[in-house]
């Protein structure tokens, strides 16, 4: 199959980006990786208005000044994260245990000693990638829940890199079955669950405001048991990260599923959106989360 000269540039870039990122050290590629997305800052105007207007709206009591700075930090963070996906190897699963503090940790060591697969609910926050790299480096069997990009050659690629961090995909398209047969098999299954989710979504609170966010964690998790937990991985200043994971979320349903649904979904966006509060330049603010 031939793929448009767009899809084969694109991931040509992409190719000679990864290729560069891995020549250098890391802290100098990081550096770069700033550089590159203050270049996608100027060059993408529509993603900047938006990443302004999303943290008017989250922060109406900010300055300019203080959106505008929290903005730049949002795309150089967006920047190095992209390297750092694109600089994966399968030597990365041996160097995170280097790079990461754990913070409660212990919660998924408890999941798996009652013997229990379950899903984590987690964002486009920090390094959402090497996060589950790191899991899966710490011995614990995970897959992550990824919908195809629109270039097959760039998703590809970064599928690779996912299966270098001894990460298994499970495609959108088939991720009920995928999700509950891999919990079945005592794996922790990765969902990402803070972006828009149409008329299909449940609307719950988000920073003050309603959104529309997936259900699709909740409604597995009152139909086939699944234990919830939340997390993120964040940067440092030094470069290096911080994993925090929340815990197992404690509920018990009432019978009524549209309404436990909602309190589901609600629980594990409060728990995103305390961590995005502490971090607010690593959130993808770029995406349209509130629309209307």
């Amino acid at each position: 199959m031939r793929h448009p000269l767009r899809y084969r540039l694109e991931w040509l870039a992409l190719q000679m980006l990864r290729w560069k990122a891995r020549l250098v050290p890391r802290r100098v590629a990081l550096a770069g990786g700033a550089v590159l997305g203050r270049l996608i800052s100027a060059v993408w105007s529509r993603r900047r208005r938006i990443a302004r207007d999303n943290l008017q709206r989250a922060y109406p009591e900010w300055t300019v000044d203080q959106v505008d700075t929290t903005a730049r930090g949002v795309f150089e963070h967006f920047g190095r994260t992209t390297v750092e996906i694109l600089r994966v190897s399968p030597r990365t699963r041996a160097e995170l245990s280097k790079l990461v503090d754990p913070h409660n940790a212990e919660s998924i060591d408890a999941l798996y000693r009652d013997g229990r697969g379950g899903l984590l609910v987690s964002g486009h926050i920090g390094n959402w990638e090497l996060l589950a790299g790191w899991i899966a480096a710490s011995g614990y069997p995970l897959d992550v829940v990824v919908k195809p990009m629109r270039n097959p050659l760039s998703d590809r690629l970064y599928n690779d890199r996912r299966r270098d961090l001894g990460v298994r995909v499970i495609q959108t398209q088939v991720a009920t079955r995928g999700i509950v047969e891999s919990v079945k098999a005592r794996r922790l299954v990765a969902i990402l669950a803070d972006q828009h989710a149409g008329e299909e979504g449940v609307t719950v609170t988000f920073f003050g405001r309603p959104v529309s966010t997936p259900r699709g964690p909740a409604v597995l998790s009152l139909r086939f048991g699944c234990p919830i937990l939340t997390g993120v991985m964040v940067r440092k200043d030094d470069g290096r990260f911080d994993a925090f994971i929340d815990g197992v979320l404690d509920y018990t349903p009432t019978g009524d599923e549209e309404r436990d649904v909602r309190a589901l979904t609600q629980a594990y966006t409060t728990r995103l959106e305390n961590h995005i509060r502490r971090f607010p330049s690593q959130w993808l603010w770029t995406h349209r989360r509130w629309r209307g």
